[in-house]
């Protein structure tokens, strides 16, 4: 009789270990998707960011702009904020596949 409550207290043990397994693989993996598309997204930003720069702070007028002042450092701080996104471009990409490579390895191991 005592052999069987613990066998029956260990078998709970184990289907809230399975269900905690579940639910972290699960949530690991929303999360690295999530980081997957914030890398996605920071590309599309840093390609934006090339684009307005090479039309307005490029250009002869630009540069005129840039020179004189009268861009009020708009330009200056355009290239700043491409190059903090492309900073975090690689450990977004990075943190995105190991969260999702984990929730997977929860999720559908034997």
């Amino acid at each position: 009789m005592l052999v069987q409550v613990a066998f029956k207290k260990g078998r709970r043990l184990l289907s809230f270990v399975g269900k905690a397994g579940t639910f972290g693989g699960t949530l690991s993996l929303i999360i690295g998707v999530l980081f997957i598309i914030g890398w996605f997204g920071a590309g599309m930003a840093v390609d934006y960011i090339d684009t307005e720069l090479e039309e307005n702070c490029d250009s002869t007028s630009g540069q005129i702009g840039q020179v004189t002042g009268w861009d009020d450092g708009q330009c200056q701080d355009g290239r700043d904020n491409r190059d903090l996104i492309s900073s975090l471009q690689n450990p977004l990409l990075l943190i995105g596949l190991g969260l999702s490579g984990a929730g997977g390895f929860l999720l559908f191991r034997s």
